[in-house]
């Protein structure tokens, strides 16, 4: 299968999602980059999915997650933590959790309605 046909084209793409769920890991994970981008919006349709395959991505996932909780985005952020990292592993969480902490203790203008 064509990798590309696992990114959604628009947020109501859920046949991408279950393309790329079929072709499955380790083949996606070149992929997680365009992938986070679907979970910008919880209200999206295609949110949720998305966040679901993400979440099984294991610790390949951190460097993205990384430079999403680094970003001006906050209601990225906040999508991200609550759509993907509450549903990673322990693993998973574990190595963000300095990115939390400090996420948590100096929250930027953008954070979660400062």
């Amino acid at each position: 299968m064509v990798l590309r046909r696992c990114i959604p084209k628009d947020k109501f793409d859920l046949a991408a999602i279950e393309n790329a769920a079929d072709v499955g890991y380790p083949a996606i994970i070149p992929l997680l980059p365009d992938l986070l981008e679907w979970v910008q919006d919880a209200n999206w349709p295609v949110a949720e999915p998305t966040a679901l395959l993400l979440a099984k991505a294991g610790p390949e996932i951190v460097p993205y997650i990384r430079e999403i909780l680094t970003s001006d985005d906050g209601m990225w952020k906040c999508w991200a933590i609550d759509l993907v990292v509450k549903s990673c592993s322990f693993r998973t969480r574990s190595e963000l959790q300095a990115d939390l902490v400090q996420l948590v203790s100096a929250p930027s203008q953008n954070d979660f309605g400062q």
